[in-house]
């Protein structure tokens, strides 16, 4: 066989990605050409009720607010209350002061009616405001003039992107709301990128095409040769000597042992999730700014502003999601399975401390968002450390950056997370990948002396990797694009406790726990204990024997087995218990 038979699929799949990439991009419409507003139509006439559309968009509510509202003030152009908008608006009665009905001695039943009112529209205007969120509060607390704070935050929203509007700053696309005002300026406009969606689509495609590509070419090559290689030798068709990649697996693992049954390719696809965080996590750096008054406001311009950054933080906070899942499957399979007796103890504390930092990530990332949906986390989570007898108050101050949560918490929170954590995280899966191989590779039953189990050899393996990699960017895509991350209000002064707050999932189960009782005890000393409970398992429970290894549910493993899934339960219970409840 010829080898540029071998590559024929590939290129075709590429050819036919980059095809429909093609199409879809210019079938699907971009984030700019979105209906969210649509500008209302006024006529010649400026006292007519404008012309908007069915059902009204928030712009179209808007601009009828304004018309019935603020338009007898201000003009019905922004111009504000000048001679000849006067004269237009009210006619006879525009010297309305001299009447006394809207002077400073008006009847009970009036109000006083200012004589001037600046202009809302046009260049230099509105300069006490830097962002739509400072216009909106303005507008929430101050207008209208003669009944103020009488508008509903939506009304606010939709009068303030009217305003941005006239003033041509409204961004296309984007429905205005706290999670995105305060990165919108108001004398500035900002080109909003094209739409995420198609790009992401377009992507999905693109991989699965190549998957398909891929897997067509392996299809062409030799078959396999059936016995397990001699030392020394390489399979027809393969390189003699492996290139990096191939080097870091061992030359040849179980057959039996190597399905994804056994393994639910939980030990590959946590690497390949770090990977997807730490190139997502470096994009992100690059417009991240970790001060109090810019983290959210920086969260919004990546996630509505920058080109393709709705998809990198998404994919960057999903990865982070199914890192915490897959870590705990991949946990509990070794338990399951007893692949945690010797000689592999040591490398299952490894792997511990790899899902104990995987929490932790997670945890610094979410605070780092400084809206008000992380709340709990950055109060009452942070304030179980200040619980712990005698050494509490320091191990605050080392965690926190202060005595209280403020503005230092933030920049101690983001070098935690981009440093400190990733940098042990980083060095502890690189030693717990080299222990698995030091150890043995994969736990699996002794070879008896009438027969050796069939085995694969690491060129079989790193396919079905590569495999498992291709599903799992495929599914991280589509969750981004129909599952976006979380985003709320920035957070806005001294950060304090809500009732109505949530702890991240991961962490529901503690809160529902500290609703029955102590802070310490069962906020700081059960999460720790089941934390040591899970690391004495290989070391004081009855360890499975050689011959039961490579199975689930080994019988000599029951006593861990039930007691972890007991555990397990438990934890389940009172997530979804927090859930319902909160």
């Amino acid at each position: 066989m010829k080898p540029n038979r071998f590559h024929l699929p590939s290129i075709a799949a590429l050819i036919a990605a980059a095809g429909l990439a093609i199409f879809i991009l210019v079938l699907l419409p971009s984030r700019g050409q979105e209906t969210v507003e649509a500008t209302p139509i006024q006529s010649d006439n400026p006292l007519d009720k404008p012309i908007v559309s069915e059902p009204p968009t928030q712009l179209d509510e808007g601009a009828l607010l304004f018309w019935g509202v603020c338009m007898a003030c201000h003009g019905n152009a922004g111009q504000g209350l000048t001679d000849e908008w006067r004269e237009v608006a009210f006619g006879e009665d525009m010297d309305c002061w001299t009447s006394k009905c809207h002077a400073s001695n008006h009847p009970p039943q009036g109000f006083e009616f200012p004589r001037i009112v600046p202009a809302l529209a046009g260049g230099g205007k509105l300069g006490r405001f830097t962002s739509a969120q400072q216009l909106y509060d303005y507008v929430y607390a101050m207008m209208p003039w003669w009944n103020q704070g009488s508008l509903t935050t939506d009304q606010a929203w939709q009068v303030t992107a009217f305003l941005l509007k006239m003033n041509d700053t409204l961004p296309a696309g984007i429905p205005l709301d706290g999670k995105v005002a305060s990165a919108i300026p108001v004398h500035r406009k900002l080109n909003t990128p094209q739409n995420d969606v198609p790009f992401s689509l377009a992507l999905a495609a693109a991989l699965v095409l190549i998957m398909l590509g891929w897997l067509a070419q392996e299809a062409l090559r030799p078959a396999p040769v059936p016995a397990e290689p001699a030392a020394g030798d390489r399979p027809k068709g393969r390189p003699q000597r492996p290139n990096f990649i191939y080097h870091l697996h061992p030359p040849a693992i179980p057959a039996a042992q190597a399905r994804w049954r056994y393994t639910l390719g939980a030990g590959g696809m946590a690497v390949f999730l770090m990977l997807v965080l730490a190139v997502t996590g470096l994009l992100e750096m690059f417009y991240y700014i970790p001060t109090p008054e810019e983290a959210a406001i920086s969260v919004q311009t990546i996630h509505f502003f920058v080109p393709l950054g709705a998809l990198v933080r998404n994919l960057h906070f999903w990865s982070a999601q199914l890192l915490v899942v897959v870590a705990a499957l991949h946990m509990l399979r070794v338990i399951f399975t007893g692949a945690y007796a010797s000689p592999r103890r040591f490398n299952y504390l490894l792997g511990l401390g790899l899902f104990v930092l995987a929490l932790l990530l997670d945890f610094t990332g979410y605070v780092l968002r400084w809206d008000e949906g992380i709340r709990w986390a950055l109060t009452a989570g942070t304030n179980l450390l200040a619980s712990i007898p005698w050494v509490g108050e320091g191990l605050f101050r080392f965690v926190v950056g202060s005595s209280q949560v403020g503005p230092s918490t933030l920049v101690r929170f983001y070098t935690w997370h981009i440093y400190a954590l990733t940098g042990v995280a980083g060095f502890v899966m690189i030693w717990h990948l080299f222990r698995v191989r030091r150890d043995g590779g994969i736990a699996s039953p002794p070879p008896t002396l009438e027969s050796t189990p069939p085995r694969i050899t690491r060129f079989d393996l790193v396919r079905r990797e590569v495999l498992g990699m291709f599903l799992a960017g495929i599914v991280l895509i589509l969750m981004s694009i129909f599952l976006p991350a979380p985003l709320a209000d920035p957070i806005r002064g001294t950060p304090t406790l809500a009732t109505d707050t949530r702890a991240p999932w991961f962490f529901l189960w503690v809160q529902q726990l500290l609703k029955l009782g102590d802070p310490f005890l069962l906020g700081v000393l059960v999460p720790v204990a089941v934390v040591g409970v899970l690391g004495l398992i290989p070391y004081l429970l009855p360890a499975p024997a050689k011959e039961e290894l490579g199975r689930w549910f080994p019988a000599r493993g029951r006593i861990a087995q039930i007691l972890v899934a007991v555990l397990l339960l438990v934890i389940l219970g009172l997530t979804a218990l927090a859930a319902l409840t909160s």
